[in-house]
């Protein structure tokens, strides 16, 4: 297996994408997969053709692309090696209405945060900056095919070994991990980062679940981090930043930070109750970019939903709005 790091023009820095090299087919041919493939710029087009080279490959030679998720800086490549090499592409079956058309589902998610935004008294000239940035995003995407989707417990061969797929929602609801039950080894792409605890972005009932309920995000990312945990790799490929060899202990120190943060929100709210944007402009005041403020809101929803799911925390509808109260405050 190797790491190849893409440069992205987000404020993550780069992305790695893992390159495995699996043994020869009876035609005397490697068999390549490729898990990631970087955004969609020439740059990173480059330092891939660069990281395959030092390794006396092409991408005419990637036979398998595994997409861990579909955000724009994992997946952008893909229809440049599709094309080039008729790799096939997997994925999780959530992941597809983004893959397929990001602007319309990009779309269809509007009216879920409008409300969000009503509810949770954000000013109009922050949604505006969250929308533009969303309307920005569009320029990264392009219609892309998945081949075959996995899911949990499937096993993906790759690199002469077996990979077994876990579905861990949380920074994404369509996010996979692999881990190879031989070697202990997990590609854990951005469920688990060595350097940031990774946003669980907030996100509507998925396609086919109008209606319903929204995903409790960050609920699911702690319970998923010490699911993952629990299978003690040895080691831990990200999605960004070097290699975990501690991966139970940082999932100990990331769970300890959400909830200390939700301590700390819970002791706000003891005090008086609060909408959504009077606990995000405390505690993050010095945010400038539209995908922050999405981000933030994301983050502070992530920690109501766990006072919630405690039973500290209630909300309370005024109006339009909704407030958030310690349970037992008026």
């Amino acid at each position: 297996m190797h790491t190849l790091s893409l440069p992205t023009p987000f404020p993550v820095g780069p992305v790695n994408v893992y390159l495995l090299d699996g043994p020869s087919t009876s035609s005397g041919q490697a068999s390549l997969t490729l898990v990631d493939c970087g955004p969609k710029t020439p740059e990173a087009l480059a330092a891939l053709e660069s990281g395959l080279a030092l390794h006396g490959k092409r991408i005419e030679d990637i036979r398998q692309l595994v997409l861990t998720h579909h955000h724009a800086d994992h997946v952008g490549l893909t229809n440049v090696i599709v094309g080039r090499s008729g790799a096939v592409v997997l994925s999780h079956p959530y992941n597809i209405p983004y893959l397929a058309d990001y602007e319309t589902e990009r779309l269809r998610h509007l009216p879920f945060y409008e409300e969000i935004w009503a509810q949770g008294g954000v000013p109009a000239e922050i949604i505006g900056v969250m929308e533009k940035s969303g309307r920005g995003m569009t320029r990264w995407h392009e219609p892309m095919k998945v081949t075959r989707t996995v899911d949990e417990g499937d096993i993906i061969t790759a690199g002469g070994a077996e990979w077994r797929v876990y579905h861990t929602p949380g920074h994404s609801g369509g996010l996979i991990c692999l881990f190879n039950e031989s070697t202990r080894e997990l590609l854990s792409n951005d469920h688990l980062l060595p350097d940031i605890t990774s946003n669980a972005v907030m996100e509507p009932p998925p396609l086919g679940g109008a209606g319903g309920p929204r995903p409790k995000r960050l609920v699911e990312y702690i319970h998923h981090m010490q699911r993952i945990a629990d299978l003690d790799p040895v080691i831990a490929y990200p999605g960004h930043g070097d290699l975990i060899h501690n991966a139970r202990e940082l999932v100990r120190k990331r769970i300890a930070f959400h909830r200390r943060r939700a301590d700390k929100i819970y002791a706000a709210l003891c005090d008086r109750p609060l909408t959504l944007w009077e606990i995000v402009q405390p505690t993050f005041p010095k945010l400038s970019h539209g995908m922050d403020f999405f981000l933030a809101h994301s983050e502070i929803m992530g920690h109501l939903d766990i006072l919630v799911d405690d039973g500290r925390v209630e909300a309370v509808e005024d109006g339009r709005l909704v407030r958030w109260r310690a349970k037992g405050n008026s």
